[in-house]
């Protein structure tokens, strides 16, 4: 609890800021651009690197995207796979770079990425850890949002069961989906977690969104390394940062990634499972 005189001196704070309207204009000079690099590789068939550049403060729009870089991923046993820019040439693909066909991740291995893009060589390394197995998803009536539903229709939850190893330490990022469609409560919302924080078991936890009959819902759970959740966390604190005078400045993520380069390379095994939205039994 705050005394008075913290109140007092945060309103006469509030009304200096509040007095001023006169716009002041940030002379922020042109940073040089820098390679921003998003790769993600998995046990699944989802695997991609994607290569652009960054942008200037005041620039909008979409990134530039990079096609002439060499990209490369090598495994531990020294078996190097080069993915291919574009391979089919879709115009809203542009930049991402795909894996050659049959190439899965091994759980266990370890992945070295090189991007050699305008010149400059940029690598990182990671470790495929394994990821738990979700248990079950069931749907549940949310009588609440019943009342008064956010888009009609629309007040099923989903719930998520799986059990958390405790033999070893693990984190997890968590995306889900609607009819293929990314769901978030908040758009500046990431799911992830360190299983000190589950448990051993993962019960009754509801995703994120609501849902109508007959929708397709898929839950991914994604094993990810200490790096990577140190990364999410930043990333997190940086999206949802408010600015105001008591916030830390901000700062680029920490990430895996040589040479100064932005974005960050994930090795990450993956689980999935789907259901469809029916009323519950009960």
């Amino acid at each position: 609890m705050k005394n008075l005189k913290q109140h007092l001196y945060i309103i006469a704070v509030g009304l200096v800021f509040f007095s001023c309207e006169e716009p002041v204009i940030l002379e922020i000079p042109d940073a040089q651009d820098q390679i921003v690099i998003e790769g993600l590789i998995t046990n699944a068939d989802l695997n991609y690197v994607k290569v652009t550049k960054s942008r200037s403060f005041y620039e909008s729009g979409l990134a530039e995207a990079v096609p002439d870089a060499t990209v490369t991923v090598t495994n531990l046993n020294g078996t190097a796979y080069v993915f291919e820019h574009n391979p089919e040439n879709d115009p809203e693909l542009e930049g991402i770079y795909s894996a050659p066909a049959g190439f899965i991740g091994e759980i266990n291995n370890s992945y070295a990425l090189s991007v050699i893009a305008e010149g400059v060589e940029y690598t990182a390394q990671e470790t495929l850890m394994p990821v738990t197995t979700i248990d079950s998803l069931t749907v549940e009536v949310d009588f609440e949002e019943m009342e008064d539903p956010e888009d009609e229709g629309r007040f099923y939850e989903v719930i998520f069961f799986a059990q958390e190893p405790q033999d070893r330490i693990d984190h997890y990022l968590f995306k889900f989906y609607r009819n293929d469609t990314l769901v978030k409560d908040f758009a500046e919302d990431i799911y992830f977690a360190e299983d000190e924080f589950l448990g051993s078991e993962i019960d009754d936890l509801p995703i994120a969104g609501y849902y109508a009959l007959d929708d397709t819902v898929r839950v991914e759970m994604y094993s990810i390394t200490r790096e990577a959740f140190v990364f999410y966390v930043d990333l997190f604190n940086l999206i949802n940062g408010d600015g105001g005078m008591f916030s830390p400045p901000p700062a680029n993520p920490r990430n895996n990634l040589s040479n100064g380069a932005f974005g960050y390379f994930q090795v990450s095994a993956l689980d999935s499972e789907t259901i469809i939205v029916k009323e519950p039994d009960n």
